[in-house]
């Protein structure tokens, strides 16, 4: 089995509020069909489409303040409350205290001492790792995760090959923004399709993008609408080349933010989980929260 865990950073479950919150009016036929044709709201319930399960999702832990995303991060990945463990939400970099948790034990680690494969197949430039060995740069809990692990980060080299998915879905960053005039470029749904063909190579490959989150602190709405559009295009893909005995495809975030549009702050709604798959009943069972993930996708992979 291959299983696909998609994690988009700072997506919550906000109002119905077409001036402030992109979910309220964006064109998503596919993301809608995975809630029942609801679009993915505050009052939305946990329903269940003819492929999907749709979970309105605890980011809070019972600790009082905005959820963060380095304390997000680790709950996600290890199935501890970090929160709590070390008396706040924190973020957006994990602290020592964080860090050694990971090291303690992680998702990326379980897989690995199983022995399966897994990998993160979001690509960095070489930038990114300048950055990292001359210490000027910490990696994100779920970077940091990956290197506890004994796994690589994957690099430009990785995104030519087209073994790697671009954070934004088409690669239109790496052509633009990072000045790679010749990097491939693809449509949001070729995107997806290319994810399901480099994801059955692996037991466990785990996408991530920071783009949601950085729209959430810095708008504007528009461009919320349009990156949530594309990924429902890239969804529209990867579900046409996928089979629900394949393995799961885990949607998931790790706090509000792009949700409330002008607040600039993480928020402290509920986040979404979209499980997809012949598996699906099995991982949702008792799926409350985000401390849910991590004894979840181990009980699925038997590790």
């Amino acid at each position: 089995m291959h299983h696909i865990m998609i994690f988009l950073d700072g997506i919550g479950l906000g109002q119905n509020n077409p001036e402030r919150n992109p979910f309220a009016i964006i064109d998503a036929p596919t993301l809608h069909s995975l809630s029942g044709g609801h679009r993915w709201l505050a009052d939305t319930p946990r329903i269940e489409s003819d492929r999907a399960i749709f979970i309105p999702t605890d980011a809070h832990f019972g600790i009082e303040g905005r959820p963060q995303s380095a304390t997000g991060h680790a709950v996600i990945l290890t199935g501890r409350n970090v929160p709590a463990e070390i008396g706040k939400h924190y973020g957006p970099k994990p602290t020592p205290e964080i860090r050694a948790i990971l090291d303690e034990d992680n998702l990326f680690k379980r897989v690995v001492q199983s022995g399966k494969s897994a990998t993160l197949i979001t690509p960095y430039p070489p930038q990114f790792f300048a950055g990292i060995n001359s210490g000027r740069r910490l990696p994100s809990s779920i970077q940091y995760a990956v290197l506890s692990a004994g796994l690589t980060l994957r690099t430009e080299d990785d995104y030519y090959a087209r073994k790697a998915i671009s954070p934004d879905f088409t690669g239109i960053g790496w052509t633009t923004f990072l000045g790679y005039h010749d990097a491939p470029t693809y449509s949001p749904q070729a995107a997806g399709h290319q994810l399901a063909t480099i994801a059955r190579q692996q037991h466990l490959t785990f996408f991530s993008t920071w783009i949601s989150d950085e729209i959430g602190h810095r708008g504007p709405m528009a461009r919320g609408v349009e990156f949530m559009e594309t990924f429902d295009g890239f969804m529209q893909g990867l579900l046409d080349n996928w089979n629900d005995n394949d393995g799961l495809i885990v949607i998931f975030s790790d706090h509000g933010n792009l949700e409330v549009q002008g607040d600039r702050r993480h928020s402290e709604n509920k986040v979404p989980t979209v499980v997809i798959g012949e598996q699906r009943h099995d991982f949702a069972s008792g799926y409350r929260s985000l401390l849910d993930i991590t004894p979840a996708m181990s009980r699925i992979m038997g590790l």
